[in-house]
């Protein structure tokens, strides 16, 4: 896996949940605006990321298994959809 194994990618997972975490808790303690801004921008950047290492991983897979020019035509279909995902 480009982007790590399971276990890292829900490393990954596990991160983005905690820092949504800290955006409700942010908001229950009416902390200062830009605290809660800076911490949704922790959120973004995390799913950013994630996104990044498995749709590297997708194009990785899918360009593995190629052997003859329809499924080279279908892989490219494939890949410009999953890149229509990305921010």
């Amino acid at each position: 896996m480009p982007g790590g194994s399971k276990e890292q990618l829900t490393h990954r997972a596990a991160i983005i949940e905690g820092h949504v975490r800290a955006v409700k808790r942010l908001l229950q303690e009416e902390r200062p605006i830009i605290e809660i801004l800076t911490q949704i921008s922790a959120v973004r950047s995390s799913l950013n990321r994630l996104q990044h290492v498995l749709f590297e991983e997708y194009v990785e897979e899918v360009l593995l298994d190629l052997d003859t020019p329809e499924q080279r035509s279908a892989a490219v279909a494939d890949i410009r959809a999953a890149m229509e995902t990305l921010p």
